[in-house]
């Protein structure tokens, strides 16, 4: 039996005001039968002290929790997967020594059908005669590593504010098994790195606008009734529902003739299908007690235009990675056996104060994580067509629209006093 416990690494658990940084590990266990144990740890801090077995792996994404485990961390349970699958992949090396064993050890680790390395995932082929087969894997050739590009090349000596776009891996939102909704926790993952990323200069006429929909909604004194007649018939009773509807009708003729008169035609309308016929009959309408309600969040769009003027043959090089870094890392993923359509990379924007290596600019907006809608490019912004001698354009013009993932939340907002603008 080999037991094997990884290095401590920090998870960043929870949004907003509820941000707070845990400290995990993962113990695995080769056991007898050449099967898996892996716990997962929890410490007091990074230097180790305080830990705990606070879950056990019980299958891919799924963790069995014992008391030791808060509901807060619980509830970040995709997110302390990655942190566990990560660490597990630091471990390799203790455990497997053969091909073999590969197969067994990233079931534990939770991803069974990971191959061993590139070379073994394209030879790996079905049997002649069973027919093609779709795991989910993406398809060979696809591109899941990109440079590092910066544009101009000189932009890093500079201390001018910058913009950087960071590409990553899309991470799925998973079910909230404590709740009623889904689990994006895995995006904000604090082991979750870039594969690739773009510094450009803050172009002109950069904007935000926050938006929630809202919408008229009306109920009449007829719809009151009716629906004080429907709850109290399903939390009440049948019994009790007819009840309550006789004595809003009886509220009603009590209230005069001219409303009796109006509920009759109103009644009347809708039996025989006349539209309209208390106006016909009255001139009158029912007071439509009109209010304006919210309906939900609304997700945020960003676009953004940058001109690229490569003055050397370098930074030629470097435009053409540029462009090809969003054009490819937008482009939907296809599955081995072209079945199955994965989700494209996507990104992360920040404004830096200072250069590459500022901290996030406090007078400008933040963003969550985005993904590429439209990416366009003008190979002749100058209005004719001229190249260099290699035959690269003297200019080009990009644009990109953006959507972020998630709607902004009240409690998204950074707790700094409002020395920020925040999203």
């Amino acid at each position: 039996m080999t037991v094997v416990t990884s290095k401590i690494s920090p998870v960043q658990i929870g949004q907003g005001r509820n941000k707070e940084t845990i400290y995990t590990a993962t113990r695995t266990t080769k056991l007898g039968d050449g099967t898996y144990s892996v716990d997962m740890l929890q410490y007091s801090n990074a230097q180790g002290q305080g830990g705990r077995v606070i879950a056990t792996r019980e299958s891919v994404n799924n963790w069995n929790f014992n008391s030791q485990a808060s509901g807060k961390v619980k509830q970040n349970q995709g997110r302390l997967n990655e942190a566990s699958k990560t660490q597990m992949e630091s471990m390799r090396g203790d455990f497997v020594t053969k091909s073999q064993e590969t197969e067994e050890y990233n079931r534990a680790q939770g991803q069974p059908n990971k191959a061993t390395n590139d070379n073994e995932s394209a030879n790996t082929a079905p049997a002649a005669g069973s027919g093609p087969t779709d795991n989910g894997s993406a398809a060979s050739g696809t591109r899941d590593s990109f440079p590092n590009c910066r544009y101009p090349l000189d932009i890093g000596n500079l201390t001018m504010d910058v913009m950087k776009f960071d590409m990553f891996k899309y991470v799925p939102s998973g079910f909230n098994k404590q709740g009623f909704g889904f689990d994006t926790s895995g995006r904000q993952g604090a082991d979750r790195s870039s594969i690739g990323s773009v510094v450009l200069p803050i172009p002109g006429g950069i904007a935000d606008q926050n938006k929630c929909d809202w919408g008229s909604s009306s109920a009449t004194a007829l719809d009151i009734a009716k629906a004080n007649f429907a709850t109290s018939t399903i939390f009440e009773g049948l019994q009790k529902g007819v009840k309550t509807g006789l004595e809003d009708v009886k509220k009603v003729f009590d209230n005069g003739t001219e409303a009796g008169q109006a509920i009759g035609m109103a009644i009347a309308g809708q039996a025989s299908g006349v539209d309209g016929l208390l106006q016909r009959t009255t001139g009158n309408i029912f007071n439509p007690n009109m209010e304006l309600l919210f309906k939900g969040p609304a997700l945020r769009p960003f676009s953004f235009k940058f001109k690229l003027t490569p003055r050397s043959a370098e930074e030629s090089k470097e435009v053409i990675k540029i462009i090809r870094f969003f054009k490819q890392g937008m482009a939907p993923i296809r599955s081995q056996a072209n079945l199955f359509l994965k989700s494209p990379h996507t990104f992360r924007i920040a404004y830096l104060h200072r250069g590459e290596n500022g901290e996030l600019h406090r007078g400008l907006n933040m963003f969550k994580e985005v993904a590429l809608q439209g990416f366009g490019v003008n190979y002749t912004p100058n209005g004719n067509y001229a190249t260099y001698s290699d035959g690269i354009p003297v200019a080009y013009e990009i644009s990109m629209t953006f959507t972020e993932l998630e709607p902004v939340f009240n409690d998204d907002y950074p707790t700094d006093n409002d020395a920020s603008i925040g999203f």
